[in-house]
């Protein structure tokens, strides 16, 4: 969650910590089905909006009675959702044994013509790993050959198209492409490959390959500066033409 919110320089990182706790304690847990709050006080939390609005109610003053009758209530409800979570728990670990367990996993259900995200594995160094967007992209699948992918960058429409293997030994690298489900493109577009797509490719051992109607020039970063700040020598066309009124 930190990674959504944090600068590129990933200092601020400490200011977004405590909000992030609290969505996290407050939230349901897959494993549990059981917020991480409500296992350890046995209730939900009071938060901020709901102090709002019940400010001018009058508070109930508790007696010794009612001191006894909550803890009672309140060892007999934790205990009772402590088994709760723990058989949920033991449910969902045999459903993740069985996914570990199997040896080969299926092919990727991508085809020709997706747009699909390409998983960042290089490092940054001086940055934390875990807070950085693990997603490049958008790519567009251009060919499948099982375990062979070929994809072209979305950003930079004037790149090659890559070629790369897809490792379907184990989870953590069979995540190295993920489908794209959003309306929108990219964020932005370039007559050249991105650096960061360019590491990321290299990472994972891909080729540029020769395809029909993909073998444009790219351009570098110094050829388009010279492109855009060209001056003509000759004075054709050069003289103001001011505009016909239609009166």
């Amino acid at each position: 969650m930190l990674r959504t919110y944090i600068n590129n320089d990933q200092t601020n990182w400490d200011v977004f910590l405590p909000a992030c706790t609290l969505a996290y304690s407050t939230s349901v847990h897959s494993a549990t089905n059981e917020s991480p709050f409500f296992l350890m006080f046995g209730r939900d939390p009071i938060l901020n909006i709901e102090l709002l609005i019940k400010h001018r109610r009058q508070g109930h003053i508790p007696s010794e009675e009612d001191h006894s009758i909550y803890k009672k209530s309140l060892i007999s409800t934790l205990h009772d959702h402590w088994a709760a979570a723990a058989a949920f728990n033991r449910q969902r670990n045999e459903v993740v044994k069985r996914k570990y367990d199997k040896k080969q996993l299926p092919p990727l259900n991508i085809k020709a013509g997706d747009r699909v995200y390409l998983r960042d594995y290089t490092s940054k160094p001086g940055l934390s790993s875990k807070l950085c967007y693990p997603w490049l992209g958008q790519f567009r699948v251009v060919s499948v050959d099982h375990p062979h992918l070929t994809i072209v960058s979305i950003t930079a429409s004037q790149a090659r198209p890559n070629e790369f293997r897809l490792n379907l030994t184990s989870q953590a690298k069979r995540d190295q492409v993920k489908r794209c489900f959003t309306l929108s493109g990219p964020v932005f577009t370039s007559p050249w490959r991105p650096e960061t797509e360019t590491r990321a490719l290299d990472t994972e051992g891909a080729r540029t390959v020769a395809l029909v109607g993909y073998n444009h020039s790219p351009l570098s970063p110094q050829q388009f500066d010279t492109i855009h700040n060209f001056t003509p020598k000759h004075p054709y066309n050069t003289r103001f033409r001011s505009r016909l009124s239609s009166v």
